[in-house]
């Protein structure tokens, strides 16, 4: 091992897997105050909603953290380069709370999950949020069956009502 310094891409890296392994993951708010500008701009694609301000984004994940205790994140893969890391995560749950149009349904979830940071002296100053939201509610049963489901259950309940014709 050489002893060598420490890149700023790797410093910005190991910013963000702070961010991730010791405030997302657990809710220590004293490391969102370390590691996050206070107007962090964060956007959650997807879901069409941005948040200004280290408050905001603290506000959320502990609600969230709330609503599902066991919410993880793993940080599959994480790469930088310049001022930007990417994070390619699995996020896993089980929620126990109500939290936006997140409801308990005794189920688990398991999804992908992609976070790319800007770094500025330091700190977290963007982050932006991909979560297969999608996977989640279809993990928890929230979604309604579509058409061709609904079509099968009829035509099954049909059959064994009536019989083969």
């Amino acid at each position: 091992m050489g002893t060598e310094a420490a890149t700023p891409t790797t410093e910005n890296v190991e910013l963000c897997g702070r961010y991730i392994e010791e405030f997302a993951n657990t809710g220590d708010e004293t490391v969102a105050e370390a590691v996050l500008h206070e107007d962090v701009l964060t956007h959650q694609l997807g879901a069409g909603v941005d948040r200004v301000g280290r408050e905001s984004l603290v506000a959320q994940i502990l609600g969230f953290r709330e609503a599902v205790p066991d919410w993880h994140l793993t940080i599959e893969d994480a790469v930088g380069q310049d001022d930007r890391v990417m994070c390619r995560l699995t996020a896993r749950g089980t929620p126990q709370k109500a939290w936006g149009n997140l409801v308990p349904t005794g189920r688990s979830f398991e999804a992908d999950a992609f976070f790319v940071f800007r770094i500025e002296d330091g700190r977290i100053v963007e982050q932006w949020n991909l979560v297969n939201l999608m996977g989640i509610v279809r993990q928890l049963g929230l979604l309604p069956p579509g058409p061709r489901v609904i079509a099968k259950l009829a035509a099954h309940r049909l059959k064994s009502r009536f019989g083969s014709a």
